[in-house]
């Protein structure tokens, strides 16, 4: 049987498992901020009838949806939560790359929450960004 090579983890650091259940004592399991059953079928209702990513769309480009992004950063507000006005159809790659950076901005204030939805300017500006570098990985490219 091949093992992987041991990972160096300082003596005393937690290991990922701990992390990760330190992060989810901060800030509450899934199913305490309200991704349960009912949120399940809300989700699949809306991807029904919103079968394609919006970030995708704005750049030209036809992907399946499989997450329903809250625009509003909804930090467990049940009202922000099921306004179903302010939710988007996206892939996990613009949940989790493009979306990630529009929070951090709206976070810090250089944006603001109409920059959230992934066919904004602001948001079709960093898809292509990121998209340019990920092309320029997959030719090789050094860039010098």
């Amino acid at each position: 049987m091949v093992k992987s090579p041991k990972s160096f983890r300082p003596a005393g650091a937690p290991t990922r498992q701990q992390q990760r259940q330190r992060a989810d004592d901060r800030r509450g399991s899934a199913a305490n901020r309200g991704y349960n059953r009912r949120w399940s079928k809300a989700r699949d209702t809306f991807l029904a009838h919103r079968p394609l990513c919006l970030g995708c769309e704005a750049v030209g480009k036809v992907t399946a949806a499989r997450v329903v992004d809250h625009v509003d950063p909804h930090h467990g507000d049940p009202e922000k939560f099921w306004n179903t006005a302010m939710w988007q159809p996206c892939c996990k790659w613009h949940h989790d790359h493009v979306k990630q950076r529009l929070e951090v901005m709206y976070e810090r204030g250089q944006i603001g929450i109409e920059s959230l939805w992934l066919n904004s300017d602001r948001a079709r500006a960093i898809t292509l960004g990121l998209m340019a570098g990920l092309a320029e990985e997959a030719g090789g490219g050094s860039g010098s």
